[in-house]
């Protein structure tokens, strides 16, 4: 563009732009913008990630509760929540829960009820054989004792099948009285619950004499339990070392009962062969009426099949002291 001076022209002025000094320029302004757009972003995820994490904190609460009950913790209740999706969550658990736990709580009443029903079954059935059966081959043994002498005296032939008789008498009462035991335990109530048991591992070894050999172990006290939790106990360790005794063939039968603050454990541990397939809870009356008393106490029963031969048999349920009776003059 010309240059005035004056009115008149002087000369030419010239105007040039540099490409670089407009490039720079405009990366700087792109720059600052950017630099407030990322922060911008930045703001707002931090503040949906804040809103979702507020919002969605109950479903940890929620997933607590649920592994609770998969553990088999029916005491577990979700408080109420803002959501009012998540509050109907919370009722429909909580309900859930407490109609589980009451159902739970009346299952183990009638089964602790059956347990007595048949407990006194046994006693009966006890007595009859005692009474009945007990008298009639004491009877059939004083006959064959004396037809054995007068035999001997007056008709030697028949001195054999007389002492025969005798022996085979001898063993029906030794098989009855097994079976007395086995269906009318000692009182545990007036023995205490460790006397008990050594009592029972001393009548194995006695009859086994020697085929097997069964210890004992007791940890902890054990005698102040309730007299209903004793005598099942009890009856969990005899049908537990009958198992072993007569399916596994075990050389070595352990019993260890461990009466802890929290829980007791009772486990019965052989060396012998039984299949673990065979000798599952779900295979066998016994172990089945075993899961029966330990699930009735609001405990767990299982069975372990050790590696390197055996195997082992766990009931522990929860400590229930017996509380002590006021003194009366």
């Amino acid at each position: 563009m010309p240059v005035l001076v004056a009115g008149s022209a002087r000369g030419t002025a010239v105007g040039t732009f540099d490409p670089a000094t407009q490039i720079g320029q405009s990366w700087r302004e792109a720059s600052r913008l950017l630099s407030i757009t990322a922060f911008a972003l930045a703001g707002l995820c931090i503040a949906v990630y804040a809103t979702l994490a507020r919002a969605l904190r109950p479903t940890r609460a929620i997933g607590a509760g649920l592994n609770q009950l998969a553990a088999n913790d029916l005491s577990a209740r979700l408080p109420r929540f803002d959501l009012a999706e998540l509050s109907v969550i919370s009722g429909v658990f909580n309900t859930l829960a407490e109609r589980l736990q009451t159902t739970l709580a009346e299952r183990n009443a009638l089964t602790r009820k059956l347990i007595e029903v048949q407990d006194e079954e046994r006693r009966h059935l006890a007595r009859e054989l005692h009474d009945e059966f007990g008298q009639s081959l004491s009877a059939i043994a004083a006959q064959a004792a004396a037809a054995a002498h007068t035999a001997e005296r007056e008709c030697p032939p028949l001195y054999e099948e007389c002492r025969g008789i005798s022996r085979t008498t001898a063993h029906m009462m030794e098989t009855l009285r097994g079976a007395l035991v086995r269906l009318r335990p000692p009182d545990v109530e007036e023995l205490g619950l460790t006397i008990s048991l050594e009592s029972l591992v001393a009548s194995w070894n006695g009859f086994e004499k020697g085929r097997t050999r069964f210890e004992i172990a007791v940890i902890g006290e054990a005698d102040d339990l309730p007299p209903g939790v004793s005598a099942s106990l009890y009856r969990i360790a005899q049908e537990a070392i009958t198992n072993a005794a007569k399916h596994a063939h075990a050389r070595h039968v352990q019993l260890r009962l461990e009466a802890g603050d929290a829980d007791i454990v009772l486990s019965v541990e052989d060396d012998g062969e039984a299949d673990g397939a065979s000798l599952a809870p779900k295979a066998g009356m016994g172990l089945l009426g075993m899961q029966e008393r330990v699930v009735s106490l609001g405990g767990t029963l299982q069975f372990e099949r050790r590696e390197a031969g055996g195997a082992r048999l766990v009931a522990r349920i929860p400590t229930m002291r017996a509380e002590p009776q006021p003194w009366q003059p």
